[in-house]
């Protein structure tokens, strides 16, 4: 009966096929042999090893995907070709206030040395709802630092913006704000250069906030508040505005709290505040999908023989249970 049924299966095979045919002799060989001789040979397959389990001469087959392996390898290898020799996306500079000049205006384009063509014209102004109180938010000559400066900048004055606290005797939040174009970002990030100096009454933690719907509300960054370094060095800060990319007009403020005088002593520092942004790079990406296709192409042949056969035995198997 088994003979008789492979004889057939190979006459209809063969007149598609005829290399499928050899390839599922096999296997149906092992699963005539197994209805054959009924429930007995179920039983003991559950008990007996694999190996033994299996028909006399029977060549046990490795599992299907396995023999596309290279094709596997062959992708990975090819993502992480185009991941190393893609560019990568830089930062740019959208917004840089040295407070040269005596103004709270930021530099405009195309900045110190004519190299950054993307800064925008923005100006720091005191917050509405949370401001510094008369007097604190001020310019100072000659208190400034090259630290966080754009190359090749070079300062006249080393202006730098001079912030002092309220003279209620409590700490509150005082903020100062300035726009910001982010539109086409993925991401952004604000750093400045920071110096507290006083009498231990000056301003002692700060944090940076961003709205995106023009200040109905604010979002602290992910940085949370931060304390201020009280050695009376000049210290660099940064803080991931990300949330804020992607926006037309964007509002950022910068808030400190902590100091509970303006005592004449109490002064902290801020210098070179500038807003790097980074555009999505779809290099990366584009190349990755690129080297997946053309591999996938150029193995096409070898890909459809490893799939072929198992898909014949397949509809044999389907077709001799019919």
């Amino acid at each position: 009966m088994v003979q008789r049924l492979i004889l057939t299966i190979r006459r209809g095979a063969s007149e598609k096929n005829p290399k499928n045919v050899l390839l599922c002799d096999g296997e149906l060989l092992q699963e005539s042999a197994i209805s054959d001789l009924g429930g007995n040979t179920r039983i003991f397959k559950k008990f007996l090893p694999p190996d033994l389990a299996m028909p006399h001469r029977s060549r046990k087959r490795a599992i299907p995907f396995l023999r596309s392996h290279w094709l596997f390898g062959g992708v990975a290898g090819a993502l992480m070709l185009a991941g190393a020799f893609a560019p990568k996306a830089d930062a740019d500079v959208i917004v840089y206030f040295n407070f040269e000049g005596n103004t709270f205006t930021s530099v405009p384009a195309p900045g110190p040395g004519g190299l950054y063509p993307l800064l925008q014209n923005q100006t720091i102004l005191n917050s509405p709802t949370n401001p510094f109180p008369p007097g604190g938010l001020t310019l100072a000559a000659g208190v400034g630092t090259i630290l966080n400066e754009l190359v090749p900048d070079v300062p006249t004055t080393n202006t730098a913006l001079n912030l002092r606290g309220n003279t209620s005797g409590t700490s509150t939040m005082d903020c100062f704000r300035f726009g910001v174009n982010t539109t086409g970002y993925a991401q952004a990030s604000l750093s400045f250069a920071l110096q507290s100096i006083g009498n231990g009454t000056q301003f002692t933690q700060m944090e940076v906030q961003y709205s995106t719907n023009g200040g109905s509300t604010f979002t602290v960054t992910p940085e949370g508040l931060v304390s201020i370094n009280q050695d009376g060095l000049y210290h660099i800060y940064t803080f991931n505005i990300s949330g804020a990319a992607n926006t037309p007009n964007a509002l950022i403020e910068v808030c400190l709290t902590g100091s509970t005088t303006n005592n004449a002593a109490n002064h902290t520092y801020l210098d070179n505040l500038q807003i790097n942004a980074v555009v999505p790079e779809p290099a990366t990406v584009a190349g990755g999908v690129l080297g997946v296709i053309g591999l996938c192409w150029h193995q096409r042949r070898r890909l459809l023989r490893s799939l072929l056969p198992r898909l014949s035995c397949t509809k044999a198997s389907r077709w001799r249970r019919t």
